[in-house]
């Protein structure tokens, strides 16, 4: 048996152990290749890099588990780079289980065990500061470290929960729940998640309803893109930006084209993107869950591209070409 019969006939296991090795090995020992970031990307960021504490947003982890490798990220890197800014946040979702997705992209960024976390600062541990009718976000910074309060290693900043963030949760027909907040955002959610009340939150008291928010960005693997541009953007003209998944991007370009979004992440690349501007800028020092990834992606993809030369290369080179058109005039 000739070398070129060996290759055409290796044992395909050891293709799917070559396979297995090479997505497992950048979690491991990532290898930072480079990523360009796009300019849908690069426009969603800059909107962001221009907020400030007077400013607010919108966050929807308008996902499930099924598309979580794709939309977390790109959810996870928005909040970080809301929290860096002092931005507050109000989070919402779509679906029942998009809920528990917020839950998980809080946990990681305030998670005290992993690297760049935010500290958050529950509503009731603030509650002096509050009483002393202190609502502005420095002023409660500097309440706070005066009261003996230091920030820990390896922290970012402070989260204090009702000015920074409000995690609103999933209530059904979410469209229309869109509708209802361009009128007032305590009308569909009085209470958070916790069961804080909305109306005394410092956050919401300065921002009450939709036409008072800056950016609604919908990180999404559902229908969920239709209802922000239709009760959002159209209705009152809240401006949008797009986390979507790889399959679900081409769908929405013609929304970037036509103005009625500032922007559109797209698929792993899309929040691998986000997350080296991030790291370009200082907002984080270790790479995130879709840079890993795109490593991973970029390796197996390589790895196949290399076996399909490699096959063909045998195919002709041993002559199997040939040998097959003799088959077929017989």
């Amino acid at each position: 048996m000739s070398i070129w019969e060996k290759m055409l006939n290796v044992d395909r296991r050891w293709i799917f152990l070559l396979i297995g090795i090479a997505c497992v090995v950048p979690f491991f020992t990532p290898l930072g290749l480079p990523i360009l970031p796009s300019e849908e990307v690069i426009s969603i960021y800059d909107e962001i890099e221009s907020f400030g504490p007077d400013n607010a947003m919108f966050v929807g982890f308008d996902f499930d588990p099924g598309t979580a490798a794709e939309n977390m990220p790109m959810g996870v890197a928005v909040l970080r780079h809301a929290f860096a800014r002092n931005v507050p946040v109000f989070i919402t979702a779509y679906t029942p289980l998009g809920q528990g997705m917020a839950a998980m992209a809080v946990q990681d960024l305030t998670n005290e065990e992993s690297e760049d976390f935010f500290k958050l600062i529950h509503w009731a541990e603030w509650a002096s500061i509050r009483e002393q009718g202190i609502e502005d976000r420095a002023g409660i910074e500097e309440a706070w470290v005066a009261a003996g309060n230091t920030l820990p290693e390896n922290a970012r900043g402070w989260v204090f929960e009702g000015r920074d963030i409000a995690t609103l949760g999933y209530l059904p027909y979410f469209h229309l729940v869109i509708l209802g907040m361009s009128s007032s955002i305590a009308s569909q959610y009085p209470t958070d998640v916790s069961g804080t009340p909305i109306e005394e939150m410092p956050m919401y008291q300065e921002h009450k309803s939709l036409r008072e928010i800056d950016l609604a960005v919908t990180t999404a693997g559902s229908s969920a893109c239709v209802a922000w541009i239709t009760y959002g953007r159209e209705k009152i003209g809240l401006p949008i930006a797009f986390g979507v998944t790889a399959v679900m991007a081409t769908d929405y370009y013609i929304y970037i084209q036509s103005g009625q979004i500032i922007g559109q992440m797209g698929g792993l690349r899309g929040a691998a993107e986000y997350e080296t501007l991030l790291m370009e800028n200082g907002y984080s020092t270790v790479p995130g869950k879709a840079f890993v990834g795109m490593d991973v992606q970029n390796i197996a993809h390589l790895l196949i591209i290399f076996l399909v030369i490699l096959g063909n290369v045998a195919f002709f080179a041993g002559g199997f070409n040939k040998k097959t058109k003799l088959k077929g005039r017989r």
